[in-house]
């Protein structure tokens, strides 16, 4: 497994959609860094994850249903 600064982080099907994620928590306040998931977390090789804090992680899985993306996996914070 990656370590991931953050702690928290959720894996995205591509980089596109890692993009997508990272702007709309931003137009919700909520900071997250796009960095590349270990092809292991993904189990279809390579993918990219968003790292954001565990504080928000409620927020970001809310905040990223709302808007219609649905991530591969989380990892730690609260599952919801």
């Amino acid at each position: 497994m990656h370590d991931y600064q953050s702690g928290c982080y959720c894996v995205m099907g591509s980089m596109t959609q890692a993009m997508r994620a990272q702007r709309v928590l931003a137009d919700a306040a909520i900071r997250a860094d796009i960095v590349k998931s270990d092809s292991g977390e993904s189990r279809r090789g390579c993918a990219y994850a968003l790292s954001y804090s565990c504080a928000q992680a409620v927020n970001v899985r809310t905040v990223l249903s709302r808007a219609g993306i649905r991530p591969r996996e989380f990892y730690g914070g609260a599952h919801a």
